[in-house]
Parts: structure tokens; sequence; C-alpha cells
């Protein structure tokens, strides 16, 4: 419940308007690379945005990476193939 309202910014409420607003997809077609993305964004979503400032945007999602490895989520090999490059893509 809690990711389907809270906010992501640029205006989008929940999970179903970041992606389709940031990704243009639904949120059940994300990648890894892009769900660690949102995964950030609702801590500060003024500065974490992709729209806001695509620097920060990426160490976000570094952290959120390298927590998602600490706790056993992914494997350090996994998260070593996240491409970012997509960040830079976002409009």
């Amino acid at each position: 419940i809690y990711v389907n309202s809270i906010y992501f910014g640029d205006g989008y409420y929940g999970i179903r308007e970041a992606c389709e607003g940031y990704l243009g997809k639904e949120p059940s077609e994300m990648t890894l690379a892009e769900a660690t993305m949102m995964a950030g964004i609702p801590n500060a979503p003024s500065v974490y945005a992709p729209t806001a400032n695509k620097k920060l945007c990426k160490e976000r999602q570094k952290k959120v990476i390298s927590s998602m490895v600490q706790y056993g989520y992914i494997t350090q090999e996994e998260a070593d193939k996240i491409d970012q490059s997509f960040i830079d893509n976002i409009k």
C-alpha cells in the first residue's frame, strides 16, 4: 500500500504513476536497474528524481543496490551488471 501512495517527484504519486511518467511502462515491466532507481527516489524526491539531478539519482541508486547486496537480495555479480545509462535518457 505504501508504494502505491507515496510521492516520487514531478507530481507522481504511487509507483504506477511514477513508472508511467519516468519510464513509460507498467511497474511489472521494470528491469532491476529501473526498480533500484525507483526505490531510491522516495527518500527525497526533490533531490533524487531523475529529472531533478541525474548524478544524485545515480548515486542514490548505487546506495540502494549496495544495500540489496548487503542484505542478500542480489549478488555482487548481479549488482555489477546494473547499467545506469537509461537514467540519462529520462526527460
